[in-house]
């Protein structure tokens, strides 16, 4: 994913079509559906990683899979850009204790 690239995210909504994109000038993942952001998953950068801070879905769209489907979509983007992660939001903490495959990306800090 280019620092503007869209993504399809997976979902247990079938007939809901969810793009994500990575805006690096205001440190946010978010995801949209017809072009409305749905949620989002704020970070910051230091020394080679990626920080997440914060994952917010709006309320109508929370049960769906959405923030799950959002986070690992930015796991893989940073796995593919060669970073690590600390984690400080623990939607996302949960999320990687549940899916151990993303554990590897764990940085100290």
């Amino acid at each position: 994913m280019d620092a503007h690239g869209t993504l399809d995210l997976p979902s247990e909504d079938s007939d809901l079509e969810l793009g994500v994109t990575r805006d690096d000038d205001a440190r946010v993942y978010a995801a949209t559906v017809e072009g409305r952001r749905i949620a989002t998953l704020q970070y910051d950068v230091a020394e080679g990683r990626i920080i997440l801070l914060s994952t917010v879905v709006v309320p109508d769209f929370r049960g769906r899979g959405i923030a799950g489907g959002l986070i690992a979509d930015a796991l893989d983007d940073v796995r593919d850009r060669g970073l690590r992660v600390t984690v400080r939001c623990p939607v996302v903490a949960a999320f990687i204790a549940e899916n151990g495959q993303y554990a590897d990306l764990l940085a100290p800090g």
